[in-house]
């Protein structure tokens, strides 16, 4: 990547936003698009923290998923190169040393990359809405960029999918060591997002068994059975 590409990537978005306001971006609208045949890119982030402002994206992971396969030749991660202290109880969790970040990757060009490798995909995450407000925080601050990407966030549809689970699977580790899945590893942004791949894996085939064809019907589902919780 070259400043040069990047300056090319801002042009070609920032232009046809201001003369096209409704330009296809670079992630999919799920509400319509069918459960199985969707590429699906699916992302993680790790940051300097929880609350939701003044935080910074440190890594980024994502993984392609194409005909309910994950793309391991596509696996996209990248840290980010950043300099000053960081919370030490956010480098418990991300493991993150400020050395690998003083020789990080840089943001912008990051940024990039990732909606290039993410176009013409659903893009998923678990607790989507942090990582989505990351994102547009990080898109408009560096690439002067004003959109925030819109994800299919798993966290909300797996509990519509396994009811009987709903209250007492809420976190990744919950439904990781619900499904059992194993092998991967944990608290990295692309080893995040290939567990959340494998989850979103487990939806689709949930969902179809239910005859369910759009995440449009999932999102139906969902919202009937929170108002038969009331919730």
């Amino acid at each position: 990547m070259t400043t040069t590409r990047v300056k090319k990537f801002l042009q070609r978005y920032l232009k046809k936003a201001e003369t096209a306001p409704d330009v296809p971006l670079p992630w999919l609208s799920p509400w319509e698009q069918p459960l199985l045949g969707t590429r699906y890119f699916v992302l993680d982030l790790e940051s300097d923290g929880l609350q939701r402002k003044n935080n910074r994206i440190l890594s980024v992971g994502a993984i392609t998923v194409v005909e309910q396969s994950l793309c391991y030749s596509e696996a996209f991660y990248h840290v980010l190169q950043h300099t000053g202290t960081l919370q030490e109880d956010a480098m418990l969790i991300h493991g993150l040393s400020p050395t690998a970040l003083e020789q990080g990757d840089n943001t912008a060009e990051v940024l990039q990359a990732l909606c290039e490798q993410g176009q013409q995909s659903v893009w998923v995450g678990f607790h989507a809405g942090f990582d989505a407000l990351l994102l547009q925080q990080a898109f408009e601050s560096v690439l002067q960029w004003p959109y925030e990407p819109q994800s299919l966030n798993v966290a909300e549809y797996l509990p519509a999918l396994f009811p009987d689970k709903a209250s007492t699977q809420h976190s990744l580790d919950d439904w990781v060591e619900h499904f059992a899945l194993q092998g991967i590893e944990r608290h990295n942004a692309l080893g995040d997002a290939m567990v959340t791949a494998e989850l979103l894996l487990i939806a689709l085939r949930k969902a179809s068994q239910l005859g369910l064809t759009t995440w449009g019907e999932v999102r139906q589902l969902r919202l009937q059975q929170q108002k038969k919780r009331g919730y």
